[in-house]
């Protein structure tokens, strides 16, 4: 358990003795960047960063730093729909830390927005600082450092010498080379009203994919589901009748950041977001009149 998920890694290899101290070297690694993206861990850089909202600048590190910047350019061509600072919406929607779920009075909801607000995060990168320029503002890159981490791990993996792998981070997936015969990695997309059904198989190699769903992490109040996953317009979950998306990207921190920015934005903005970004491609599942419906990218 990670950054408030299950982290998994499969090795293809016929030398277990090696394999042992390759995992020890992963593990080491998933720990070491556990202690500087996680929310859950008082003394993570992130979690001082927060800290220091609305007070100064806070040095971080050069991995800080590409996960910011990458945040950073997601809600630029996404116009908000991805936005990190969205921590203090997930906290008055229940979402974090107890996960219970809790609905938020308009007049909760009207001032906790007015500390929201991708612009109002504050990079230096000559400096190597940020600074929230909002005080009580707080980043969660939940949707973004799971990916970065499994990216992390993947090329770790290769430097030891490990050409074929799957690492996992709670569905934040790269799939290293091939499956175990010569074919490609092959991932299901659960349905996602069916947990014992698969929509459809996606197949991968070298190549990572992401998907973001409301069948995990949600509560229902008066036959209504609310999905941990914020529409930062709003302050509310997102109401697009995306249920479910999974987007493949050259790595995983780009495919973690858009799955959530399309779950936010819709079916029809998110297929055209993904024909304008070279190599990327995805499925989005809507459900419309009581009926899931798949969308996908042209390729």
């Amino acid at each position: 358990m990670m950054m408030g998920t299950m982290v998994s890694v499969e090795i293809v290899s016929d030398s277990p003795g090696i394999i042992a101290g390759i995992m020890e070297k992963v593990w080491s690694e998933a720990e070491r960047l556990e202690r500087v993206f996680s929310r859950y861990i008082p003394e993570s850089e992130i979690s001082l960063i927060n800290r220091e909202a609305g007070h100064r600048p806070v040095p971080i590190n050069d991995e800080m730093m590409e996960v910011l910047s990458r945040a950073e350019d997601i809600s630029r061509i996404t116009d908000g729909a991805f936005d990190i600072s969205v921590g203090p919406l997930m906290k008055k929607w229940g979402f974090f830390p107890e996960r219970e779920g809790q609905l938020p009075s308009e007049a909760e909801l009207a001032e906790v927005i007015t500390r929201v607000g991708w612009q109002a995060i504050e990079l230096n990168r000559s400096e190597r600082t940020v600074h929230l320029l909002k005080p009580g503002m707080e980043i969660d890159l939940g949707a973004l450092a799971k990916g970065y981490i499994v990216d992390k791990l993947a090329a770790l993996l290769l430097e030891e010498g490990i050409e074929n792998a799957l690492v996992n981070a709670g569905g934040d997936i790269y799939c290293l080379g091939e499956y175990p015969g010569g074919r490609s990695w092959r991932i299901g997309m659960e349905h996602p009203r069916d947990e014992d059904e698969i929509l459809t198989v996606l197949e991968l190699k070298n190549r990572a994919v992401a998907t973001s769903g409301d069948y995990r992490n949600y509560f229902i109040r008066s036959r209504l589901r609310y999905s941990h996953i914020i529409d930062p317009h709003t302050g509310r979950p997102a109401q697009s009748k995306v249920v479910e998306v999974s987007v493949m990207a050259p790595d995983c921190l780009t495919a973690d950041g858009l799955a959530t920015a399309i779950f936010v934005m819709g079916a029809d903005k998110g297929i055209d977001l993904l024909r304008k970004i070279d190599d990327v491609d995805g499925v989005i599942v809507t459900k419309e009149a009581g009926e899931v419906i798949m969308h996908f990218s042209e390729n």
